[in-house]
């Protein structure tokens, strides 16, 4: 395939049954963006070590149909030959960073589901000159039932700096600056973390679509709900801490993040019965998680202080 335009990397382990529905899903949406938009798509899948030699033959299987097809879209196997014992994928999303060749990249979940206009929504973006475009999508249940839509808005630094992060792990992104920063699978689920910091610090060009356009899907073995721990939270602290730091020796001071726009909430809900309830119920976790006796009870980091 030459010229390729965008690597889909999926770091997996031993998952077969929801990878191959993922896979599946991916090559659906890349057959759509060749039609319409002519670009070439390579999946990358990024096996994690995993004991079994399943991952590898459903990916040949999937690999050979996607070949014999055509050319525009192809599905490939890389492994990472030793388990480095975390629970995160980050050596295989690291490995498959360092395999693409092409302009742009995107990192997918093994569970999620691509919806068909996915990669030609976030391809025209990236060929309009965007350095990142962050995707919406729907919430949904292990069966794929949709529960609700989280829809995207521009990101900003001064929220990404107190927590607030608006670019999604499956953000599309121009594949030299991602290679630029070093990924850290210590890092766990704040792998990518210095990658958004570091190019909003930059002043890079950040899109983003409110159409959400792939399915995540929330069930018992979500692999980004088992690193929410005393470790995730400190490591979240002190990569805010590093990056305000850098922000303020580049920028000369560190940006105050954006109010809550509670009316702009309320107007998504549309005020229906339930997404009111959904919305006050939003509104009172946010502020009970705010208030430091709660805090201290349940052993949570104390929150930034705010800027003077």
């Amino acid at each position: 395939m030459t010229d390729l335009e965008l690597t889909v990397i999926v770091p997996t382990r031993e998952r077969p049954g929801l990878l191959k529905e993922t896979v599946d899903s991916i090559v659906a949406s890349a057959r759509a963006a060749s039609e319409k938009l002519g670009a070439t798509v390579r999946v990358l899948v990024v096996d994690d070590a995993s004991p079994t030699d399943s991952t590898r033959e459903l990916i040949a299987a999937l690999g050979a149909e996607a070949a014999a097809v055509g050319t525009a879209v192809s599905v490939d196997y890389a492994r990472v030959e030793v388990h480095d014992g975390r629970k995160d994928p980050g050596a295989a999303i690291a490995l498959g960073v360092s395999l693409a060749r092409s302009r742009y990249l995107t990192i997918f979940g093994d569970d999620d589901i691509m919806l068909p206009g996915h990669i030609t929504l976030h391809l025209r973006n990236m060929r309009r000159g965007a350095d990142v475009s962050a995707a919406s999508y729907y919430i949904t249940d292990g069966q794929l039932n949709r529960q609700f839509a989280k829809r995207r808005r521009a990101a900003h630094l001064g929220d990404l700096l107190i927590g607030r992060i608006d670019v999604n792990d499956g953000a599309f992104v121009r594949t030299e600056l991602i290679q630029a920063v070093e990924l850290d699978p210590a890092l766990l689920a704040q792998m990518l973390y210095p990658v958004w910091a570091t190019l909003l610090i930059d002043g890079r060009k950040f899109v983003y679509s409110r159409t959400p356009t792939f399915l995540y899907r929330r069930h018992d073995a979500n692999i980004s709900s088992v690193n929410k721990d005393a470790e995730d939270a400190a490591l979240r602290k002190s990569l805010q801490e590093k990056y305000r730091a850098l922000a303020s020796e580049r920028l000369g001071s560190v940006p105050e993040p954006r109010k809550v726009d509670w009316a702009r909430h309320k107007r998504e809900w549309r005020y229906s019965k339930k997404g009111y309830v959904r919305w006050r119920m939003a509104a009172t976790e946010l502020a009970v998680k705010r208030n430091p006796v709660v805090r201290k009870a349940f052993r949570m980091p104390p929150l930034p202080p705010k800027q003077s």
